[in-house]
């Protein structure tokens, strides 16, 4: 993109403030859609409730008279035309499912962000040269599948349907059988792929789901890079035995082997933490055990493991070490291990030129910002492929997020929503 031109259009001196309390109405409506126990929402991905939430959005972009496209996956758009319509757009939004007995906030708060800084801009009549754009993509979350930014990574041509073969949730159905199921053939994923010529700018109002801004009492991130998951399936087969009658030196425990497993990534992982550009987080956030009951030596186990980093670098070199160990722990114990990869993706920096135009804009209206990285992945790190792309963090109380105790400030999220507005006005109308 080239530098801010010296004739750009004219800035309002002064524009709109959002709704903040219509937000907060829409933005706990679909916090009401999946809520259980203790407040805790689940909306996996193609459930009826993850459906319902979607209907909902649709009506709520139909009250805005936006134009509504879905594409064959299930991806929303919601579009107002620029004075420009075949200017490329500015495109702003996020996600509506969640993780299993999740907070209300993780998602929807950059959908409906998106959607009020759309709606507060059409009702005041403020020009923009170009289109905007509000979407919700299908699948963010790797609760149901293990597979993450389902939505945006077709959008973005990242992942093709041969890609999805390992994506199964905890009942053994495949992913790609759901989508027959809803008549979402292999052939409707093909061409999903949107031109980047037809997009100017990608934004995402997320919460932070981290403790630093509410720590250093800032009400506002801007983000430079995301890290990015390796995510595999490791499983160990040994052999079922009786619990009392094998002794334990010709034991084939598959579990045990996954305990020591587990216990490697921790250790592994917390002596990559302190390097300032190389910490990688490791995590295993399921563990199925065959047969399961009490009295049965374990025979089969599979783990889930997930390798975060900002730094390509450091996240290969620790996955590596995870599969070594694997292979050395069931060559140990005469049992065999197999390592399914579910995804594989690279960290992913944000538009310095974007970073510099909120930066801009929070300057202008004294808005205190912090610099930061994401450790979470999101919708923007496959957008960021095919646009220039952008996120802006509001503070998550405790740093706790994917828990029913998930809160943020209504006020924080005002004020996200109207920087994310103002932002999305300058960069509609400015040449880069």
């Amino acid at each position: 993109m080239k530098r801010m031109s010296p004739a750009a259009p004219h800035r309002p001196s002064t524009l709109p403030i959002i709704n903040q309390r219509r937000l907060m109405r829409d933005l706990n409506a679909i916090g009401r859609i999946g809520i259980g126990n203790r407040g805790a929402v689940t909306r996996l991905v193609f459930s009826v409730k993850e459906l319902r939430s979607r209907q909902v959005l649709i009506h709520l972009m139909r009250q805005a008279e936006l134009k509504i496209h879905i594409d064959g996956i299930g991806n929303i758009f919601g579009r107002l035309d620029g004075s420009d319509p075949k200017a490329p757009a500015v495109l702003a939004g996020s996600h509506l499912d969640t993780v299993i007995h999740g907070g209300k906030y993780d998602g929807p708060v950059g959908v409906i962000g998106a959607l009020e800084a759309i709606r507060t801009i059409r009702e005041n009549r403020i020009a923009t040269r170009s289109p905007l754009e509000v979407v919700c993509f299908v699948g963010e979350e790797s609760s149901r599948f293990g597979f993450s930014t389902l939505g945006s990574s077709l959008v973005a041509g990242e992942v093709h349907p041969r890609d999805l073969a390992n994506a199964v949730d905890a009942q053994g159905t495949k992913l790609a059988d759901v989508l027959l199921s809803l008549g979402i053939s292999p052939k409707r994923l093909r061409g999903l792929t949107r031109n980047p010529k037809s997009l100017k700018a990608y934004f995402e109002l997320h919460i932070e789901q981290g403790p630093i801004l509410e720590a250093i009492g800032k009400r506002i991130g801007l983000v430079t890079a995301i890290a990015a998951p390796s995510r595999f399936r490791i499983i160990f087969t040994g052999q079922a035995d009786h619990s009392g009658t094998t002794p334990m030196e010709m034991r084939k425990d598959a579990l045990v082997a996954s305990a020591q497993l587990i216990e490697f990534i921790e250790k592994t992982c917390r002596k990559f933490s302190p390097m300032a550009k190389g910490r990688v987080v490791g995590t295993v956030g399921a563990l199925k055990i065959e047969p399961g009951v009490i009295n049965a030596v374990p025979g089969r186990a599979e783990l889930s493991v997930d390798i975060r980093s900002t730094s390509a670098q450091s996240k290969a070199r620790v996955s590596r070490m995870v599969t070594k160990q694997a292979q050395q722990i069931a060559r140990k114990r005469a049992i065999s291990v197999e390592v399914l990869t579910i995804r594989e993706e690279d960290p992913v920096p944000l538009d310095k030129r974007l970073l510099r135009v909120t930066k801009e804009i929070c300057d202008e209206k004294q808005v205190v910002y912090e610099i930061m990285p994401s450790g979470a992945g999101h919708d923007a790190m496959q957008m960021a492929k095919i646009t220039p792309a952008a996120m802006i963090f509001i503070p998550s109380q405790r740093g706790i997020s994917h828990n029913p105790l998930e809160w943020t400030d209504p006020d924080d999220i005002g004020l996200g929503t109207q920087l994310l507005m103002e932002t999305m006005i300058r960069v509609a109308n400015e040449q880069f």
